[in-house]
């Protein structure tokens, strides 16, 4: 650990310009053997495939605090509040608030079909997960941050669905890619760098629900190394 926290302050010293959140997704994008830039640098909007997760997290929190039965009832329940919330004034955070607005814009043939895909996108967690078997608390779809004491112009983030003590699910889609060990490898190291009393974190799993696809990487150090060359290769990417 000490290792990765020294190679982390060297790389801190060296960027200039930022801030490089690295997050999953631009590990992803500089690993992409496609041009740099090739659509990885979009600009966010929400669509059916970007609101299927957070729409499917709030449902799965749900249903876990049994307050909905099925995955349809507990994405209604969020789709529906979401006009309830733009109508009464109610300010909310920028991610939340933006989705909320964005949803009660849309006909009601549109929010029929971004709830579609967030009941698939819930119902194959809710069934993919043996919850009963779960030990200790468990969180859903928090994501966890680390700022650099070195420098604020870099900040890790670590994205997962599912988290306990002694593991974190993270949800995968598309094909399997060359870079999913270094995605899933930022995340050992992001909760790596959190850990308060030295103990190490719960092993990572990447799932893919469509397919049944795992991939799980323990967090030992060679896995920090692949962390911290992640997080070297989004440095360089952006400076370039």
């Amino acid at each position: 650990m000490d290792d990765a926290r020294d190679a982390l302050a060297a790389l801190a010293a060296q960027v200039r310009s930022g801030p490089p959140r690295v997050t999953g997704h631009a590990v992803r994008t500089a690993f992409d053997t496609a041009a740099p830039g090739a659509g990885g640098d979009a600009p966010f909007a929400w669509s059916a495939r970007t609101a299927r997760r957070p729409l499917g997290l709030a449902a799965l929190r749900a249903l876990v605090a049994g307050e909905s039965g099925t995955p349809a009832d507990a994405v209604r329940t969020r789709v529906a509040e979401a006009s309830r919330l733009v109508r009464a004034g109610v300010p909310g955070a920028s991610a939340t608030g933006s989705l909320d607005r964005w949803l009660a814009a849309l006909s009601p043939a549109g929010r029929a079909s971004v709830g579609a895909e967030a009941v698939t996108w819930a119902t194959r967690l809710w069934c993919g997960v043996d919850w009963d078997a779960l030990e200790g608390p468990v969180v859903i779809g928090r994501d966890h941050w680390w700022d650099s004491p070195h420098s604020s112009l870099l900040a890790l983030r670590s994205r997962a669905e599912v988290r306990t003590a002694a593991a974190n699910l993270v949800v995968l889609s598309g094909p399997r890619r060359d870079s999913v060990r270094a995605e899933l490898a930022l995340v050992v190291l992001v909760e790596s760098l959190r850990s308060r009393d030295g103990a190490a974190p719960g092993r990572v799993v990447g799932w893919w629900p469509e397919s049944g696809l795992l991939v799980r990487i323990e967090p030992e150090p060679a896995v920090l190394g692949l962390g911290v060359a992640a997080v070297a290769s989004v440095a360089d990417r952006r400076a370039a």
